[in-house]
């Protein structure tokens, strides 16, 4: 946008154009070439967009399916880090349809008034906005009210950045969206990293199986209670209960934080159940739309709406008869869909959408949860009779920061299946790492840890790994702990000092860099503190 325009100022030029004015000189190139397509399709800006009926919405989702699996374990990161911060952030495909949106409760309610959900579109068709430009353009791009052709957007700033395959292919756009006023450069940023970050893991994906290859062996089940790693007395309880579950067909709970191997456990418990020789179905409930949900997992029948797949479509309940099905983050399930499992466990048998005769099933249910289901239970958010339907077995999986002498077994671990899969076998690393990384608090669990080795793996690019190839946030962490236990501002000073001096082997450039003082005031205090000794390398 050139120059500075307040709100009102936008939107009065804004007024002008959409009357049969001509004065686009306060727009960016791209956008200002969008507001004279808009023109020419004869775009209403007063309009609502239009919705996809039901079946044209499951279609979609499932035309997109390996797209959203990939990116909603980010989202769900995201949206835990970004809670009550009034943003939502929002999926599309390549053609401006929605495929997904997360975020504060009550501004995914708000963006509904103006059809911002799932089975909208946010082509040009539409009016103006980041998603149809970041499709137009190939490129990230912010946009903030009254920039919008549409008037139901101009209460909008939205952030788009375009995600592609390993070939280029431009395949979906992740958005940012917040009220106008929440309007930050920064977040322009933030989204390229994570669009960033989401073709990474398409890339690995689609290198490492294929991307046809990933869907059909999608939630596989492979693991077994040897796969789990750790010796602490945390895990081999957490082990120890799920053998003895394994050996019965009860309904299990496994709870346990993002990132902690709850699926793990879960799949290690079919392969050493009776029921190993049967299949294994993994639901997230997180990931599903609401509207999608009970056909997901129930099934439709023939004609259940239109554009209903002939002769209907089994759900994963009968798709799982005779063997395990997995409903993950069963804690996001809606009250709704809540009371309609709990009937199906009570009769064992469903009744697909749109159909009236039941269906018997034998399937043995394993629940598992990011929060403790009996807080939430207590403060209503989620059925106590469901919770005693599902939670005859409650299994805890204990965080990483609770078992920290796992650490140097999962790193030893972790770093041999990283460097395999990224083609740099046997690599060495600086044994001191270990007694560092059993500092640091791991908010993320084995998940974070993972990613970090990998980032490390990465950045070292073959050589030895040492504590500069992790992130600058885990050593400050582990400073600010040492900082804590001292008593006066100067040994808080001396000592984090001479922790940098120590990560970074006396190299004073990145001590300097990691501390935030110049080289010069470094050597002085250095000097003050009388470090020089066993210090500068």
């Amino acid at each position: 946008m050139k120059g500075e325009y307040s709100y009102k100022e936008l939107y009065n030029k804004w007024e002008k154009f959409i009357n049969g004015g001509n004065d686009l000189n306060h727009l960016r190139k791209e956008v200002a070439e969008s507001w004279i397509n808009c023109r020419k399709l004869n775009v209403n800006p007063f309009k609502k967009p239009l919705l996809l009926n039901e079946s044209e919405i499951i279609e979609l989702i499932n035309k997109n399916r390996y797209l959203i699996d990939i990116v909603s374990p980010f989202l769900k990161l995201i949206t835990d880090l970004i809670k009550e911060t009034n943003f939502i952030f929002v999926l599309t495909d390549n053609k401006g349809n929605v495929l997904d949106v997360r975020g504060d409760k009550e501004v995914v309610n708000h963006a509904k008034k103006s059809n911002f959900e799932i089975g909208a579109n946010r082509s040009e068709s539409a009016g103006t906005n980041a998603i149809s430009l970041a499709i137009s353009t190939n490129k990230p791009i912010q946009l903030g009210g009254p920039e919008h052709y549409n008037i139901l957007f101009h209460q909008w700033t939205c952030t788009s950045a375009p995600i592609h395959d390993m070939k280029g292919k431009l395949i979906g756009v992740l958005t940012l969206s917040g009220h106008f006023s929440l309007k930050h450069t920064h977040t322009l940023g933030m989204v390229v990293s994570l669009s960033k970050a989401i073709e990474k893991e398409l890339s690995y994906k689609e290198k490492i199986f294929g991307k046809d290859k990933y869907i059909r062996n999608s939630m596989r089940c492979n693991f077994t209670f040897e796969d789990i790693i750790g010796r602490s007395k945390a895990i081999r309880s957490a082990i120890e209960m799920a053998k003895v579950a394994s050996m019965t067909d009860t309904r299990i709970v496994v709870e346990g934080e993002s990132g902690t191997g709850k699926e793990m456990f879960v799949q290690a418990i079919h392969n050493a159940s009776s029921k190993s020789g049967g299949p294994f179905v993994a639901v997230n409930c997180g990931a599903i739309p609401d509207q999608l949900i009970e056909s997901e997992l129930f099934g439709y029948d023939d004609g259940a709406f239109t554009g209903a797949r002939k002769g209907g479509k089994p759900g994963k309940f009968e798709l799982a008869n005779g063997g395990t099905l997995f409903l993950d983050e069963i804690n996001s399930m809606s009250e709704d869909m809540q009371v309609k499992l709990l009937r199906v466990l009570q009769q064992n048998e469903i009744t697909r959408v749109g159909g009236i005769d039941p269906i018997p099933v034998k399937v043995r249910v394993i629940a598992a949860s990011n929060q403790p289901l009996e807080a939430l239970v207590e403060e209503n958010d989620f059925r106590r009779d469901l919770f005693y339907r599902l939670g005859i077995i409650m299994i805890e999986v204990p965080p990483l920061r609770e078992r920290k002498e796992d650490i140097p077994e999962l790193f030893t671990h972790l770093l041999k299946k990283i460097s395999t899969q990224l083609g740099k076998n046997n690599l060495d690393h600086d044994p001191t790492i270990l007694s560092y990384l059993k500092s640091y608090h791991w908010p993320g669990n084995i998940r974070e840890l993972e990613n970090y080795i990998e980032r490390a793996v990465v950045l070292g690019q073959g050589q030895r790994l040492s504590l500069e190839h992790f992130p600058k946030k885990v050593m400050e962490q582990i400073f600010l702990k040492c900082n804590l236990e001292l008593t006066t501002l100067e040994k808080v000073e001396k000592e984090s000092i001479r922790k940098a001096l120590e990560v970074y082997e006396g190299n004073i450039s990145k001590t300097s860099k990691l501390l935030g003082i110049t080289r010069k005031t470094l050597y002085n205090k250095i000097k003050e503190y009388n470090l020089e000794k066993d210090q500068i390398g």
